[in-house]
């Protein structure tokens, strides 16, 4: 009997066509320790939050397409000590970012992709402290622009609706603080971010 079962589905987006989506997940920013380590005293760190995105984009073709977005970064702190001085960092940060994205459709709705480019890094800091050891108040800004480049996979749970889940690198965001020498620094620090979401075609 001849084996008339069909072959497996290959996801095959439209040739051209735009896209809009939102996400949330996992960041870790991976700060600096020296930064925020007083000589002779100690410091301790948190360097996850949650983090959430809204990107768009235009797939020209079904494997290339170029995406830009949004993402807020939460925020990360320090917490350094010298003798009774306590001092408290936080970090708010967001990128705005654009990639150039490289899809490969596989079997059953699938997807896998890539993409690479650029991030302008936001950081804002806010420093207040007890004690003598260091400036009692302190506050700065930055902006970075940085390679950035995500990996990740997708799957269509129906026509114009992919589930999506990735991870992104954001390369570097901040400046370095050199040691409390604050005035305007924000301290640096590698963001990434591990998120699940949605992209709805059009």
């Amino acid at each position: 009997m001849t084996d008339i079962r069909s072959p497996p589905r290959v996801a095959t987006p439209a040739l051209a066509q735009w896209y809009s989506g939102a996400g949330a997940g996992r960041v870790d920013h991976k700060q600096s320790r020296s930064n925020w380590t007083p000589t002779g005293g100690s410091a301790t760190f948190e360097d996850t939050d949650t983090g959430f995105k809204l990107f768009g984009g235009y797939k020209f073709h079904e494997n290339f397409g170029v995406e830009g977005g949004y993402d807020y970064l939460g925020q990360y702190t320090a917490t350094p000590v010298s003798g009774a001085s306590v001092g408290k960092a936080i970090i708010k940060s967001n990128s705005w970012n654009l990639f150039g994205v490289g899809t490969l459709p596989l079997p059953n709705d699938f997807s896998v992709f890539a993409k690479l480019g650029l991030s302008s890094n936001y950081s804002k800091m806010n420093f207040s402290s007890t004690g003598t050891a260091f400036n009692a108040t302190d506050a700065g800004t930055n902006r970075r622009t940085s390679f950035a480049f995500g990996v990740g996979a997708g799957y269509n749970i129906l026509k114009n609706l992919t589930v999506r889940v990735e991870y992104e690198d954001f390369g570097k965001a901040g400046e370095s603080n050199n040691n409390f020498t604050l005035a305007t620094k924000t301290s640096d620090s590698k963001p990434k971010l591990i998120s699940i979401g949605l992209v709805h075609s059009y």
